[in-house]
C-alpha cells in the first residue's frame, strides 16, 4: 500500500469521527432529513439505488409555466 493511500485511509477515518460527533446529539429523523442515518451505534450516510433518486428529481421538478422569470 502506498504512502499516497495510507494518507487517504487517515483522512477518511478522521472526517467520519468529525461528523459523527458533530452529529451525535441529532435524533434520528433529523439525520435522514440531511441525508445520514443512524446504523448500530455509527452514523452513515444514507445510500440509495437509481430508482430512488429518479423518483426525487421528478417531484422537484416544477413545470415551466411556474418557473420564475429572470429578469
Amino acid at each position: 500500500m502506498s504512502i499516497i493511500a495510507l494518507f487517504n485511509l487517515a483522512k477518511e477515518y478522521f472526517v467520519r469521527r468529525q461528523y459523527e460527533a458533530t452529529f451525535k446529539h441529532l435524533d434520528n429523523h433529523s439525520l435522514r432529513d440531511i441525508g445520514f442515518h443512524r446504523e448500530d451505534g455509527r452514523i452513515r450516510p444514507l445510500s440509495g439505488n437509481a430508482d430512488d433518486q429518479v423518483d426525487t428529481l421528478e417531484t422537484v421538478k416544477a413545470p415551466p409555466s411556474r418557473l420564475p422569470l429572470d429578469g
